[in-house]
């Protein structure tokens, strides 16, 4: 019996401690494995805005994109601290991918008929996250400090979420909203407490994104919701009649997807954030407005698409002008939260400004009513500035490269 149980703890280890750094460590196949089931629900939420895009379905929208990020963030930041290449961390993110993909089953009419089974789902997800907060605690008495009150805070979020499930609309959607916000607010209430207890900080300065491995993590989320914007195009084609406009709308559909991953991977991603823990968490955070709003372009690029020869409805105008704008301005903030070397600082401070400029005229833009094709021609020309400071930024960074 002991020889067998010896045998299983070598493939069932505890929770890796944050302590045991892993400077190089690489992005698993499991966690990109694991993001796969993130492609399908955020597909679900921003096809169902895409069929009728309304201030109240796009507030539905943003609500539920929140919930789905920070299950995807926690997910993700428990293997980026704690996992390891064992059994243990692979039974755990498999059963993750369960409540996930129930949550995605639901997601589609989660405000509605199907708010039991989606707030019943999530409520699953939790618990096992709840499980694996506690665990490294219990295994870790100096990462106790984090763990206890996550895990407390997780397990109240989790009864709130079952609770849920029995309560008729909107009080429901009250209470999903309460729990949501307790765990969006508790790394900020940490943070809050760590000020006088140097323990407690230097286990979130540890605890924090850190290491190139997350900072990877979150660029290949950003693909995710970028793929989003290509399904956007391709929704709103219709083989069978297809025209010369429709053409030349899916062009510059596709123009805007490459436009903003070009934005950000020249400005962001790769580039590690400063270990002050408001700089940390507030880079972190603010891939949330970011995604969200990569993620809504697609839908309003189907309705342009589909309606290529009408006037846009105000509705998808300020939806297209609005999201792309506030992804020009996380990116503008954001790019104050990185460690720039003192080389490239100006370049940044112009390529902020640019973005914060650019943001403003797509905003103007979405007064003036004109035909669908024109409107997203506009937005593409205006994305040029950017890009075009964002290859200035790619070459300085080859030319450093390169001189060394």
């Amino acid at each position: 019996m002991s020889s067998k149980r010896e045998n299983f703890r070598k493939w069932w280890f505890i929770p890796r401690k944050p302590s045991e750094d892993e400077e190089h460590r690489h992005v698993s196949f499991l966690e990109l494995f694991y993001d796969l089931v993130y492609v399908i629900i955020i597909a679900e939420i921003a096809h169902a805005l895409a069929i009728d895009i309304s201030l109240i379905n796009i507030g539905k929208f943003v609500f539920l994109f929140v919930i789905i990020w920070w299950a995807w963030l926690n997910g993700s930041l428990y293997h980026e601290l704690h996992g390891r290449d064992d059994l243990r961390t692979r039974f755990f993110t498999f059963l993750q991918m369960f409540a996930v993909v129930g949550m995605a089953i639901f997601a589609h009419s989660a405000i509605g008929e199907g708010a039991m089974g989606f707030s019943l789902s999530y409520a699953a997800f939790l618990l096992i996250v709840t499980y694996l907060w506690w665990g490294t605690g219990r295994h870790d008495p100096v990462h106790r400090l984090l763990s206890t009150p996550y895990s407390l805070v997780f397990a109240i979020v989790t009864i709130i979420f079952i609770a849920s499930a029995f309560i008729p609309h909107p009080w429901y959607l009250i209470t999903w909203g309460v729990g949501l916000f307790l765990s969006l607010l508790l790394p900020f209430v940490l943070m809050f407490l760590s000020r006088n207890n140097p323990e407690m900080q230097e286990e979130m300065t540890r605890s924090s994104f850190r290491k190139p491995s997350g900072v990877e993590r979150f660029g290949l989320f950003t693909i995710i919701v970028l793929g989003e914007v290509i399904v956007g195009v391709i929704s709103g084609i219709d083989a069978h009649h297809l025209t010369w406009l429709i053409g030349g709308a899916t062009v510059i559909g596709v123009l805007i997807a490459i436009s903003l991953w070009w934005i950000y991977f020249s400005f962001v991603a790769r580039r590690m954030p400063r270990l002050e823990l408001i700089r940390n968490f507030g880079w972190g955070y603010l891939h949330l407005p970011l995604t969200i709003s990569i993620a809504a372009i697609g839908p309003a690029i189907t309705n342009v698409i589909v309606h290529n020869e009408e006037i846009l409805s105000t509705e998808v105008r300020w939806l297209f002008v609005g999201a792309t704008a506030v992804v020009l301005l996380s990116i503008a903030i954001m790019t104050s939260t990185l460690q720039i070397p003192d080389y490239r600082k100006q370049l940044f401070l112009r390529g902020r400004i640019i973005h914060i400029v650019t943001a403003i005229l797509l905003l103007i833009l979405g007064i003036f009513e004109m035909n669908s094709v024109l409107f997203m021609g506009i937005i593409a020309l205006l994305l040029v500035t950017p890009i075009f400071w964002g290859i200035k930024a790619w070459i300085a960074i080859l030319t450093k490269q390169e001189s060394k």
